[in-house]
């Protein structure tokens, strides 16, 4: 192709650009926020309750509980980069930068109110490393301190020395390789969201896309919210997703119904059972749905608990009645105070027993 073809050539791309810097920094920013979109997914597949928070005191915090008396976190520094990681390398001081990485990385988890609170300590990189373990021929994706030689560990010693509270700080320390690569994250981002998907809950139908882009979205809103938050709940709200947040926005992008036979019956039940008028029925009927969807795309201990205590209860009590209102009226007083207090509404609750009694138990 001719450069002096008019249609076709950039008169930006004649010259090289001065500065290139700023691309490769909003790619090693990005990375970070993927790789956290990442945890969470890791998290939701095995159904483990979490908040987590960005830029909050580490690159990527991970709490375990929403109860603030509960929770122990988790903290990770990511580094993009295409350079090895040695232990010199990670503790070295220079002019340009008087602090090394572990020393930083020690000082947000060391000497803090929280610190007994923390687990376990990642640093992350895209590069790996080059310990003597690797010498040998190991290549492990995750590297955890007691694995590192005693001169090594001497040199981490040395360089956290003058931080004061280290006591814990290198038992907790790990070294990890992401598995998520440094270019083209967000598809595979995507498409890590759809095997989670079709692993939850196979055959249905669902939008990746919109769930991608509305999580990422969330991601960096929170993660550019500078302020400090006394308040627990309100850090949660202001600064984290949770897994109930994740589960949610995965559910409102399903498309799957459920079978036309289970339709037919919760209709014909509503009818005979139920003396609803037609906005309270279809608002059970939204109810239902609502929970169908949250069991087809959810391993959240929550609502497999609840789905158990409302089909215990059916199977013991459903020989006693002769419809199913009843029948409900009877399972409600045997439920649990968390099982009652997961329905926001009367009619959330009501959808979720017919499921249930429709799906969920064999009578």
């Amino acid at each position: 192709m001719s450069i002096n073809n008019k249609s076709t050539v950039n008169p930006l791309g004649l010259e090289p650009k001065r500065e290139k810097s700023g691309s490769d920094t909003f790619r090693k920013y990005n990375f970070q926020y993927h790789w956290a979109f990442c945890r969470m997914l890791d998290e939701l597949e095995h159904g483990r309750e979490f908040a987590l928070f960005i830029e909050e005191h580490e690159d990527v915090t991970l709490a375990d509980s929403l109860d603030s008396e509960k929770t122990t976190f988790e903290f990770n520094q990511i580094k993009e980069t295409s350079k090895k990681h040695t232990i010199q390398s990670l503790t070295k001081k220079t002019k340009k930068d008087p602090q090394s990485l572990i020393e930083k990385l020690a000082k947000s988890c060391c000497d803090k109110s929280y610190s007994k609170k923390i687990l376990r300590v990642n640093f992350v990189s895209t590069g790996g490393y080059s310990f003597e373990l690797h010498k040998k021929g190991f290549n492990f994706e995750e590297i955890s301190s007691s694995q590192l030689t005693e001169d090594e560990g001497k040199v981490v010693a040395g360089c956290i020395a003058e931080i004061r509270n280290t006591d814990g700080f290198y038992e907790k320390l790990a070294f990890v390789i992401p598995d998520l690569p440094e270019k083209a994250f967000d598809l595979v981002v995507e498409g890590r969201i759809s095997s989670l998907i079709n692993k939850l809950a196979p055959g249905l139908k669902y939008d990746s896309s919109s769930i991608y882009s509305f999580i990422i979205r969330d991601l960096n809103r929170k993660g550019e919210n500078s302020f400090d938050y006394a308040e627990w709940d309100q850090s949660i709200r202001k600064k984290a997703i949770t897994h109930k947040q994740l589960s949610t926005i995965i559910e409102q992008h399903i498309g799957r119904k459920p079978d036309v036979n289970i339709v037919a019956e919760l209709t014909q039940i509503l009818k005979d059972d139920y003396s609803f008028n037609s906005i309270t029925r279809r608002s059970v009927v939204g109810g239902f749905n609502r929970y169908y969807a949250k069991r087809m795309a959810n391993r959240e201990k929550s609502v497999n608990d609840v789905s158990m205590d409302i089909i215990s209860s059916i199977e013991k009590l459903a020989h006693k009645y002769s419809s199913a209102k009843d029948l409900e009226t009877a399972v409600i007083n045997t439920l649990s105070e968390s099982t009652l207090s997961f329905f926001q509404t009367n009619e959330d609750r009501t959808g979720a027993f017919l499921y249930e009694f429709l799906e969920g138990v064999e009578i």
